[in-house]
Order: structure tokens, then C-alpha cells, then sequence
């Protein structure tokens, strides 16, 4: 009888550690976290302020930050950097 290992089990399966492993029967699969780009065996951080602004405010920056980014109103403006007023 022959059994299924699981693959994930030992050192992430291989996979970048940013990725998800999922076993798969004979195998597995690897996938990049959110806020992480790349075929799963090796992910890099994507940049989310690199395009509108990251979805900030008009009245904030982006700063980005592994895997996410963070928004902050500038000077004269308050709010939570998604909405400034």
C-alpha cells in the first residue's frame, strides 16, 4: 500500500519562506504570500505604493513595508492616510 507523504512538512516543502505550501497528491504546490510576487519558490515584495499612490489618500504617502504598505496623511491633513480630510 502506498501512502501520499506530504511534502510541506519539512522546510516549508521547498517553497520560498513568503510562500504558502498546500500538499498535492505525488507533490505540492507553492504560492507567494500576499503582498509578494514570484513562482513560490522564490517571492519578492511588491511595491504597492509604485502605482496610485498605493490606494492612499491624494493627502497621504505611501510607505511601503514587507508584504503591505502603511498611509499617512501629510502636514494640514488628518485621517487614517486611506481618507484625509
Amino acid at each position: 500500500v502506498c501512502f501520499d507523504s506530504d511534502e510541506c512538512l519539512v522546510d516549508n516543502g521547498g517553497c520560498d519562506a513568503n510562500a504558502t505550501c498546500r500538499n498535492a497528491v505525488g507533490g505540492r504546490t507553492c504560492t507567494c504570500d500576499a503582498g509578494r510576487s514570484g513562482d513560490g519558490f522564490a517571492c519578492s515584495d511588491v511595491d504597492e505604493c509604485a502605482t496610485d499612490n498605493g490606494g492612499c489618500d491624494e493627502n497621504a504617502d505611501c510607505g511601503n513595508t514587507p508584504g503591505s504598505r502603511t498611509c499617512t496623511c501629510v502636514d494640514g491633513w488628518t485621517g487614517d492616510g486611506e481618507s484625509c480630510d
